[in-house]
């Protein structure tokens, strides 16, 4: 049995996951200043707010440095920033890439659609102002293409091995 193959932005888990950890340091800085004042006074129930706000929003962007796509020889996994989905090869229907908000791989099983969001890119200026593209092979970004084509010919290759059984 070969190692399953993890396909990620390294880019976004870098940026993610700095992004996360400094918001989640943040709030723990601040309470270490009013800690250490010589008279601090009563805490204001906002900056705790808003301390508790930027934890919660570091946690959440550290979960998003860690969406992958993960290739077993016999299923694929999708790591997405709330939930995990696994599927075996043999009930994967299809996987495209569309362009609408960025370049987005999904993976087709049960007729649901799920995005592969660790192969997946945002548009340039978000979702609602991503452009319309002809041909995924020339304007997908070199990452999104090269992690589609690995994962459509994992699936075809999971596809041959489960006919031989």
């Amino acid at each position: 049995m070969s190692r399953p193959r993890v396909l990620r932005s390294l880019a976004g888990l870098l940026f993610f996951s700095f992004a996360g950890g400094v918001l989640i340091c943040l709030p723990l800085l601040a309470a270490l200043a009013f800690m250490t004042a010589s008279d601090p006074g009563p805490v204001p129930a906002g900056l705790i707010a808003a301390m508790a706000g930027f934890a919660l929003l570091g946690a959440f962007l550290l979960r998003v440095a860690l969406v992958r796509v993960v290739l077993h020889e016999d299923h694929v996994q999708l790591v997405n920033p709330l939930r995990t989905f696994r599927y075996y090869w043999f009930d994967v229907e299809d996987i495209d890439i569309v362009s609408g908000g960025g370049w987005i791989v999904r993976v087709w099983a049960g007729g649901v659609p799920r995005w592969a969001w660790g192969v997946s890119r945002i548009g340039r200026f978000g979702l609602p102002f991503a452009g319309v593209h002809d041909d995924s092979a020339a304007d997908a970004p070199r990452f999104v293409y090269d992690g589609y084509r690995a994962m459509r010919s994992a699936w075809k290759r999971g596809n041959r091995s489960d006919d031989r059984r």
